[in-house]
């Protein structure tokens, strides 16, 4: 089988198919975690006080007039 002249092509082409999948990985887990990061701020804020944004739509002295 190594006596194949092409074989030194075919191994380079799975060598290569193997380093863009593994590359695309590495660049796909590194986004996530750089995405995780930014938006944890953002996720904290929302579990601490889920009424956080919503002052219009819940209001904590509503007036009594405005339900006539």
């Amino acid at each position: 089988m190594s006596h194949d002249p092409h074989f030194g092509f075919v191994v380079a082409a799975y060598a290569l198919a193997f380093v863009i999948v593994a590359a695309t990985i590495v660049t796909i887990l590194a986004d996530y975690r750089r995405l995780k990061q930014a938006l944890s701020p953002l996720l904290r804020g929302t579990r601490q006080d889920p009424d956080i944004g919503r002052g219009d739509l819940n209001p904590q002295n509503p007036d009594p007039e405005s339900f006539e």
